[in-house]
C-alpha cells in the first residue's frame, strides 16, 4: 500500500462519508425509545456561527433561527426529509388546545404535586417557569453521563466490528476498563451533584399526578409559551418566526470530542446492517468500495426547548383528546406512524471528517477464442485447450442438453446474464461474489449461456475477467477482458477545520398519542 498522495479540504462532506456517518450513528444511537434520522445531503455550519450563548450578531442569529427551525420539524426516518411546513410548536399548540379530563386531585395529592413542581421549577422574572438549580444540575450531569455511556458503546462497537485481534485485545485490557470507570464516575456525579434520585422522584410524582390535574399542567405550559399567540415567538433576521431552541451543553464545541476511525471492513458491515431505504437514498455511494477508512470527531448534544419542558409530560399524558375526526399524532406502533410520531431529542455532531480512498488501477488483457466441446480456458494467459490443472474454466459438452461451464477449484464464477458488457470493469468485477457452481447450458429456458450472456470469473491468479458468449453451442465462442490490479494510491479528503456537521438526528418516539383514559372523568 502506498503513502497518502494527496490531502485536500472540501466542504460539504463527500456523499460516501455522509452515508458512513449516518449508518454509524444509526447503529450506535438507535434503541427501544429512539430512532436516528440521517441527512442525505450535508447539513453543515461554521464553528464561529454555531454558538448561541450571549448576545448574537446577525450571522449567529441567522444560524440560530435555522437550527431552531430544523430541529423542530417533524422528523422522518431513516432518512431526514421532513417538510418545512409542519413544526413541533404547531403540534404543541394543538395539544394545548385539546379537550382535557376534569381534575380529580385530592388536597393531599395537590400538595404533593405543588411540592414536586416547586422542586423542579422556579418562577422567572417574567413570571414563567424556568428549571430550578437542581433540575439544571441534573440535566448537566445526565448529559455528561450520556456522553460517557456513548463513548463506551462506541469503543465497544468498534472493537466488536474489528477483525484485528490486537484491536480487540486493546479494548479488553485498556479501553474497556478505562471507559467503564469514566462512565461509573459520571454516574456517581449524576447521583450526587446531579441530584439524580431527588429529581427523578419529583418527575415521577408530577407524571403520576398529571392525569388527575391536566388543567393545572396545561396552564403551566401555556404560561411558559403559548404557540397559539403570535407575539410569543422570536423573529429571525429574515423576518420568520420561531420558538427558541438550543443545544446542551452550550460549551460542546469547546469540550473534548471523541474520535472514531472506521475501517473499510467496518463500513461494509454498517452498510449491510443499514435499512434498504437508507441505502437506496444514497445509491451506489452507500457501498463505495474505494473507501479505505473514515475518521471523524463527534459529540452528541441534547436539544433544549424552554417552551416545551418536559415534552412527554403532555404527549404521554392520557388526560387529553383531540376533536373527533382529527388524525392522531402517533399510533404507538413500532416504529410509530402518524402526524408527529417522534421529535428530535438530540443531535450527533461531527467535525474533522477524513475520508481516505484507495484509488485502484487495473491493467487490461482482452482476448477471444472458441472452445470445442471438452476444452479448457486459462484467462490469465489466454490459452484455450491447455492443462486442466492450471486452467480457470472447463467447457464440458456431453450432449446438447447436458453441457456446462465449470470453474476450476482455484477459480470462481458468477453469471451476470444479459447485461451491458462494456459497463463492467475491474473495479466493478472486484466487488462481485464468486462461487463454484457451474453454469449450465442447454436449449431450454434453464440455459445460463445463451448468446449475449455475460459472466465474470475470478481467475486462479487473482485477476478478474468479464466474459461474453458470442455464440452458444458445441463450439462455444467467447470474448473477454481480464483485469489485473495495479499499484494503488491513497487519497485523503478532509473537511474544513471550522465545519460542524449535523450528522444524525436522534428522535424520541412517541407512545400512542393521544390515548385518552376512559376511566377519567370527561
Amino acid at each position: 500500500m502506498s503513502d497518502i498522495e494527496a490531502v485536500w479540504s472540501a466542504s460539504p462532506v463527500d456523499a460516501a462519508a455522509m452515508f458512513g456517518l449516518g449508518a454509524y450513528f444509526r447503529n450506535l444511537l438507535t434503541d427501544s425509545e429512539h430512532l436516528v434520522s440521517v441527512p442525505v445531503t450535508p447539513v453543515v455550519y461554521q464553528d464561529s456561527t454555531f454558538r448561541f450563548g450571549g448576545a448574537l450578531d446577525a450571522p449567529r442569529a441567522t444560524v440560530w433561527s435555522e437550527f431552531c427551525e430544523l430541529v423542530n420539524r417533524v422528523p422522518t426516518q431513516p432518512t431526514w426529509a421532513p417538510p418545512s411546513t409542519v413544526h413541533l410548536w404547531g403540534i404543541y399548540g394543538e395539544v394545548l388546545g385539546a379537550d382535557l379530563a376534569r381534575s380529580t386531585l385530592t388536597p393531599e395529592e395537590h400538595q404533593r404535586y405543588d411540592t414536586a413542581v416547586a422542586y423542579l421549577y422556579d418562577t422567572g422574572p417574567d413570571g414563567v417557569f424556568v428549571p430550578s438549580p437542581a433540575l439544571r444540575d441534573y440535566r448537566t450531569a445526565r448529559q455528561t453521563w450520556l456522553q460517557a455511556d456513548t463513548d463506551y458503546h462506541q469503543a465497544e462497537q468498534t472493537a466488536t466490528m474489528s477483525t484485528d485481534p490486537a484491536a480487540r485485545d486493546h479494548w479488553t485490557h485498556v479501553d474497556e476498563p478505562r471507559l467503564r470507570q469514566a462512565r461509573d464516575d459520571a454516574m456517581d456525579a449524576w447521583q450526587t451533584a446531579g441530584h439524580k434520585a431527588e429529581v427523578e422522584d419529583a418527575l415521577r410524582e408530577t407524571s403520576e399526578l398529571a392525569s388527575k390535574a391536566p388543567s393545572s399542567i396545561w396552564k403551566r405550559h401555556r404560561d411558559t409559551f403559548n404557540p397559539n399567540l403570535p407575539d410569543q415567538y422570536t423573529t429571525a433576521p429574515n423576518g420568520t418566526r420561531f420558538a427558541p431552541t438550543y443545544y446542551s451543553p452550550d460549551g460542546a464545541l469547546d469540550d473534548p470530542w471523541s474520535r472514531v476511525v472506521l475501517s473499510d471492513d467496518m463500513l461494509r458491515t454498517l452498510a449491510a446492517q443499514a435499512p434498504a431505504e437508507l441505502k437506496s437514498a444514497f445509491g451506489d455511494r452507500a457501498t463505495d468500495d474505494t473507501v479505505f477508512s473514515l475518521a471523524f470527531e463527534y459529540r452528541v448534544v441534547s436539544v433544549v426547548r424552554p417552551w416545551l419542558d418536559p415534552p412527554m409530560e403532555l404527549f404521554a399524558s392520557r388526560a387529553w383528546r383531540l376533536s373527533s375526526g382529527v388524525a392522531p399524532l402517533s399510533d404507538g406502533a413500532t416504529p410509530p406512524h402518524g402526524r408527529c410520531p417522534s421529535y428530535v431529542e438530540s443531535v450527533a455532531l461531527a467535525r474533522n471528517v477524513e475520508l481516505i480512498r484507495q484509488a485502484v488501477g487495473y491493467t487490461q488483457t482482452p482476448g477471444e477464442t472458441t472452445l470445442h466441446g471438452t476444452w479448457t480456458l486459462d484467462l490469465d494467459n489466454g490459452i484455450a485447450g491447455g492443462d486442466m490443472n492450471t486452467a480457470d474454466l472447463w467447457w464440458e459438452w456431453m450432449t446438447e442438453t447436458t453441457a456446462q461451464l465449470v470453474p476450476s477449484s482455484h477459480a470462481g464464477i458468477v453469471n451476470l446474464g444479459q447485461v451491458d458488457y462494456d459497463a463492467f470493469d475491474g473495479h466493478r468485477l472486484s466487488t462481485l461474489t464468486y462461487g463454484s457452481t457451474p453454469l449450465t447450458g442447454n436449449p431450454n429456458a434453464g440455459n445460463q449461456l445463451v448468446t449475449g450472456d455475460v459472466f465474470a470469473v475470478r481467475t486462479t491468479e487473482g485477476r478478474f475477467a468479464k466474459v461474453q458468449v458470442v455464440q452458444y453451442g458445441y463450439d462455444l465462442q467467447l470474448r473477454w477482458v481480464a483485469y489485473q490490479q495495479a499499484t494503488s494510491a491513497m487519497q485523503s479528503m478532509v473537511t474544513g477545520p471550522d465545519d460542524v456537521f449535523l450528522a444524525g438526528f436522534v428522535c424520541r418516539q412517541l407512545p400512542k398519542s393521544p390515548d385518552p383514559d376512559p376511566a377519567l372523568s370527561w
